[in-house]
């Protein structure tokens, strides 16, 4: 029997994360007949290619192995992999992700509910054990609990005749944003959206550090270009129709009134918003004018990544 949905899941050196990831397919209550999975291994040159390869010799159901010749992204990774496949559904995860037993049969039973429907969302959860007030600054989860406009790609499903109109991820993007872009082209060509509630998979928290947050804020300029080239995107996801984030707002606004203050000194009354946004909380542990200086260096690197996709792509904001 042919499959109806494929699996993506592009990897890059989670090598010790796989067997866990492959686990929660295996306990998946569709039909492992139903289904088939994609790996990519997106360049990793570790062990990430034999690893897979030992999973793939005792699992259910179809499961094939690719490999990149370079990493530029998980754009081209999930292209490969979904343009390998020929089913009318596919369905995208993260590999820090563990698919709840329902998730596949949600999922499927959603999008296929409506043919008009070409992008669904899933929820998505932390573990059991989170405590986000307990949680050290710089770590990251996935959280989400209704649709987004960001159509994160750790759990996402799609009908295939939507993702051929859209040519799927555009790979000129490259990190950060490349799965926000693909779904509002998805919705902006006519298709519905839907999400599945009981399509459920639990995302790892990760330590990333500042750094990480640095280098990703970095590349915020995609968001201006995403939110140049959607309208109902820079609505929906923009804390303001000038500014993506109350933060983002408040940092420019700062850094005006600091320079302004050489000639006037009332205008570092324009700094106080972000100084009382960022101040020094009890959660930053036993450094936090540490971590202050680490959030107002995540901060302007954004705000460099902004101006510069306000320019390039004429859209105002700060």
């Amino acid at each position: 029997m042919a499959p109806e949905l494929s699996v993506i899941i592009p990897t890059y050196r989670r090598a010790d994360r796989l067997k866990g990831v492959i686990g929660a397919l295996v306990e998946q209550t569709l039909d492992p007949d139903r289904f088939e999975v994609i790996i990519i291994d997106n360049f990793s040159q570790d062990s990430t290619k034999e690893t897979l390869d030992e999973l793939a010799a005792d699992v259910p159901f179809t499961m094939r192995v690719l490999q990149t010749t370079s990493n530029h992204g998980p754009a081209p990774a999930r292209n490969l992999g979904w343009r390998t496949s020929e089913t009318p559904i596919v369905a995208f995860l993260d590999d820090d992700c563990l698919a709840e037993p329902g998730w596949l049969a949600a999922g499927l039973s959603t999008i296929t509910a409506d043919p008009t429907v070409g992008v669904v969302q899933g929820r998505v959860r932390p573990p059991t054990d989170f405590d986000p007030d307990n949680m050290q600054p710089w770590y990251h989860c996935q959280i989400i609990n209704e649709p987004t406009p960001f159509f994160e790609a750790c759990n996402i499903f799609y009908r295939r005749d939507a993702l051929e109109a859209a040519n799927g991820f555009d790979e000129s993007i490259g990190w950060w944003g490349e799965d926000t872009e693909l779904g509002w082209r998805v919705v902006d060509a006519g298709w519905g959206r839907g999400f599945a509630a009981h399509a459920v998979v639990e995302h790892a928290v990760v330590a990333r550090g500042w750094r990480w947050h640095f280098d990703n804020g970095l590349l915020e300029h995609n968001t201006i270009r995403i939110a140049g080239d959607h309208p109902e995107f820079r609505r929906d996801a923009f804390w303001r129709p000038w500014a993506f984030r109350r933060e983002d707002a408040g940092f420019a606004i700062a850094v005006i009134g600091l320079l302004a203050a050489v000639k006037f000194r009332p205008a570092l009354l324009l700094a106080l918003p972000y100084a009382l946004w960022r101040r020094p909380r009890k959660k930053y542990g036993a450094h936090p004018f540490a971590v202050v200086g680490q959030m107002i260096a995540v901060d302007a690197g954004r705000s460099v990544s902004q101006v510069k996709g306000s320019l390039r792509h004429k859209v105002m904001v700060i």
